[in-house]
């Protein structure tokens, strides 16, 4: 007996201590959780700070939108007009300088200098249009005003949030799968172990990106829109123009589309840029936001043989060619390093292709079905 009572006194004690160093170990894991680089508290903290810092640069971003109105509204140096006035103020004279201007239904449109107003007596939900009048080798290109944020059309106000947009079958727009920040990693499916990104260049992309996808997206909230080309590219003896005359810019791989568009106009009062990610996503949204056209399918079934000028069938909201014709070019990037390079739409060849389409292929790619289409942002 006293043999066994002196082993289970020894058998109490290793197990005493073995839990106290079990207990050690996940407190010392626990701690480390907690307070470590990578901790809980750590991260809720820095979460927190990137919260409040988004909050600060919003809240600036609409101040210097409404300060640079009100300045409009009361004379100020910016405008000097004293009110803002209509579409048809810019509709023969063009702007001395980025104007704001509102349609009938009070939305606000900014006219970027050297550009009238197309369509006047139009709306924003129409696809407003503006045309260059006073830069020498792209005199007579247009683009249509894209609108970002809460709009008033005839079906009512209407939201469109700029972002980076993946459409399921009946074209509604996959809320999971969809991305508004500019680090998040779109993918098409849940399961998929590819996906896009956009402005995030490193030593492994040789596509060509956006020249400040940041700037872009700032400037857009701030002034409430962009603009994106009303026809793919033309070309104006091998220099960019954007109308419906000239022959579509095509033959073309995805680096020198984005070189052309970025030096389509050098002018301290707009940007020009290949159509990126958000801005072609985000038109889409408008697209079906205010013509009520839903339909994923809007196919390349309209033009089966390339036309090379703008004289398609393709058009919704003075939008041309963007499910048709020739497949363009963005800045956005694929994650296969062999084909980094992102085209959008559909082309003649392919009947089955889709506005939102995503095809991406090598940098060295062209053939008479690629083109692209510029944009402008203030």
């Amino acid at each position: 007996m006293k043999l066994k009572l002196k082993t289970n006194k020894g058998i109490t004690l290793i197990a005493l201590v073995i839990t106290i160093i079990v207990l050690l170990i996940l407190a010392g894991v626990s701690i480390a959780m907690l307070t470590g680089e990578n901790g809980i508290l750590s991260q809720a903290q820095k979460a927190k700070t990137e919260t409040e810092n988004a909050e600060e640069n919003e809240t600036a971003r609409l101040d210097e939108y409404n300060s640079t109105l009100e300045n409009w509204i009361n004379g100020g140096t910016t405008g000097g007009e004293g009110t803002i006035g209509t579409l048809d103020t810019l509709a023969e004279e063009p702007a001395s300088e980025n104007t704001p201007v509102k349609d009938s239904k009070g939305n606000i449109v900014w006219v970027p200098a050297g550009f009238i107003v197309g369509n006047p007596t139009a709306n924003v939900e129409d696809g407003i249009y503006i045309i260059d009048q006073s830069h020498e080798a792209t005199e007579g290109s247009e683009f249509v005003w894209i609108p970002v944020g809460t709009i008033q059309t005839s079906g009512g106000e209407k939201t469109i949030t700029l972002g980076r947009y993946v459409f399921n079958s009946d074209g509604t727009i996959n809320t999971e799968l969809s991305k508004t920040e500019l680090t998040d990693q779109l993918k098409l499916s849940s399961t998929s172990s590819t996906y896009y990104t956009e402005g995030l260049k490193d030593s492994t992309t040789t596509n060509t990106h956006a020249k400040d996808i940041a700037t872009f997206i700032s400037k857009v909230e701030s002034t409430g829109g962009y603009y994106i080309g009303r026809y793919e590219a033309r070309n104006n003896s091998n220099a960019v123009i954007v109308d419906k005359t000239h022959n579509v810019y095509n033959n073309v791989t995805q680096p020198e589309a984005a070189s052309l568009s970025q030096d389509m106009y050098s002018s301290a009062n707009f940007t020009s840029d290949l159509v990126n990610s958000y801005a072609w996503d985000t038109a889409i949204v408008f697209i079906q936001e205010c013509s009520g056209d839903t339909d994923y399918s809007r196919q390349n079934s309209l033009n089966t043989s390339l036309s090379t000028t703008g004289t398609t069938t393709d058009v919704i909201c003075n939008i041309y060619d963007m499910a048709s014709n020739c497949r363009e070019w963005t800045t956005e990037t694929y994650s296969n390093t062999s084909t980094p390079c992102v085209s959008r739409g559909g082309g003649y060849t392919y009947s089955s292709d889709c506005t939102a389409d995503r095809s991406n292929t090598s940098t060295s790619l062209s053939y008479d079905g690629s083109s692209f289409r510029p944009l402008l942002y203030l």
